[in-house]
């Protein structure tokens, strides 16, 4: 992040003056106990997911790791601090019923872990193209967005969705596919047609990693705020006793199926394995099972969602995003468009036409009938409010970058060069372009990193390959 760009300082001392007036711990006593018992393992799990698993799965470009896994460890704290107090806010009733403090207990900090994933999500779809002020800036805004369809979706329509299918999955892909919409257009290669935009054999082992993390934790990311408390346990429905268990179990089996789906499409499509597939789609049994997952379902239709989510996943990533990418410029860095965003609209349809079975107890609504149409409306507001955002985000972070007269270059595009000590930004002498030899207005680089060598101003490679920004020829992203 340049020096000269304030963002990060002037939101830190916002969020710090809002804490010390608005914030307090929930009542130290016997029900503090009881949070530490039945959440904090949880928590912790859901932590892993959104600062291992995210961060790590992201590293898959080989000229953009640091940056990856670095702004999403950055952009994740920024985010839950955010979500304290907004959603602390909406969930506590504070405007209405004109209480002075919110209280911090740790359901509030899941469900603010929540919120990050949902905006980690949103990054998947920009990163690469966005400079980390504007990263920051898109999920300052998103977060607001983000506490409202939450509202939304879980006490107006009372939709099925205690894994966060539709108000996490399914907000943050399309958020950040309308961001990244706003952000790529006209403009030359934010997609895959960027030659940075790739892996290599250690990255995809990185991102990998942070795979069988997000596999390993994601049955305690969707039963994490599934339990009964103790106190209520000898009044509760069979169906409340049951649902951490029903999470746990059926995300797991849906999982499972997802994996053995994503293997055998991806090498019947391509003669052998894909490692983009692997990394990716074998979770997006975990993204469909997330409305559903207190549902009694049978161990086979858990499984069944599963094998389903990991076919489409694997299509979309084969066909669907090559022709946005070709057809509207849609560049979706990540894929969270088959991840997170289609493997959510196929988990709250499937959430709904399970509930068409369902004993009341385990449903939101009178009957399930009424219950599938809420999911659709909770689904189609969703996408509607996600959409809308995302698209006046990207407008708006365009406008806020105060770096926005000094555009990243297309040599800058997927690179950790402008924005991290001793890195230079790799030529790519491919696009015809030339660099003279002064340093990029992005970066904060120590002098003579990322310089061109004293008799190289029209050629295009600088001190160890660097390139700095320059007139002349260049493409501008």
């Amino acid at each position: 992040m340049d020096s000269r760009e304030p963002s990060l300082a002037l939101l830190s001392a916002v969020i710090l003056g809002l804490f010390f007036g608005l914030e307090r711990y929930t009542e130290l006593s016997e029900d503090a106990v009881e949070q530490v018992d039945r959440y904090y393992m949880y928590f912790i799990h859901v932590q892993i997911m959104v600062f291992v698993g995210f961060g790590f799965l992201m590293t898959f470009m080989r000229r953009y790791s640091h940056s990856a896994v670095a702004l999403n460890y950055l952009a994740s704290a920024l985010v839950m601090l955010e979500a304290v107090l907004v959603i602390g806010a909406t969930q506590q009733g504070f405007w209405n019923q004109k209480r002075s403090k919110i209280q911090i207990d740790i359901p509030l900090l899941i469900d603010a872990s929540f919120c990050a994933a949902s905006g980690m999500i949103a990054f998947g779809a920009i990163i690469g193209k966005s400079t980390p002020t504007q990263t920051l800036w898109l999920l300052v805004f998103q977060v607001p967005l983000y506490a409202l369809n939450q509202r939304l979706v879980v006490h107006t329509f009372k939709a099925l969705d205690m894994g966060g299918t539709i108000v996490i999955h399914l907000f943050g892909a399309y958020y950040g596919l309308a961001a990244s919409l706003m952000l790529s257009r006209g403009q030359p290669l934010h997609g895959l047609t960027n030659p940075k935009n790739c892996g290599s054999h250690l990255n995809d082992l990185f991102a990998m990693i942070g795979t069988l993390f997000l596999f390993i934790y994601w049955p305690s990311f969707n039963g994490a705020l599934a339990s009964v408390s103790a106190a209520d346990l000898a009044g509760a429905t069979d169906a409340a006793k049951l649902a951490q268990f029903l999470a746990i179990v059926n995300t797991l089996l849906s999982l499972l199926g997802a994996v053995l789906a994503v293997f055998g499409t991806s090498a019947l499509l391509g003669g052998r394995f894909n490692m983009v597939h692997v990394q990716n789609s074998t979770l997006a049994g975990g993204v469909a099972m997330g409305a559903a997952c207190t549902l009694r379902m049978t161990p086979g239709s858990s499984l069944a969602v599963g094998l389903g989510a990991g076919v489409i996943s694997t299509l979309g990533f084969t066909y669907l995003t090559p022709f946005l990418d070709r057809t509207i410029g849609l560049g979706d860095t990540c894929g969270v468009h088959n991840l997170h965003g289609i493997p959510a609209i196929l988990g709250a349809l499937a959430a709904g036409l399970a509930a068409l079975g369902q004993h009341s107890d385990y449903l939101l609504h009178a009957n399930g009938a009424a219950q599938l149409g809420y999911q659709v409306l909770a689904s189609v507001a969703t996408v509607g409010i996600a959409g809308g955002g995302g698209l006046l985000g990207g407008w708006a972070a365009s406008w806020i970058n105060p770096l926005r007269h000094e555009p990243l270059l297309v040599p800058e595009l997927f690179d950790d060069g402008p924005w991290w000590n001793a890195e230079h930004v790799e030529p790519l002498l491919a696009q015809g372009s030339t660099y003279p030899g002064h340093m990029s207005a992005h970066g904060v680089v120590e002098e003579g990193v990322c310089r061109a060598d004293d008799g190289g101003a029209s050629g295009g490679g600088g001190k160890d390959g660097a390139v700095g920004r320059g007139g002349g020829p260049e493409t501008r992203a």
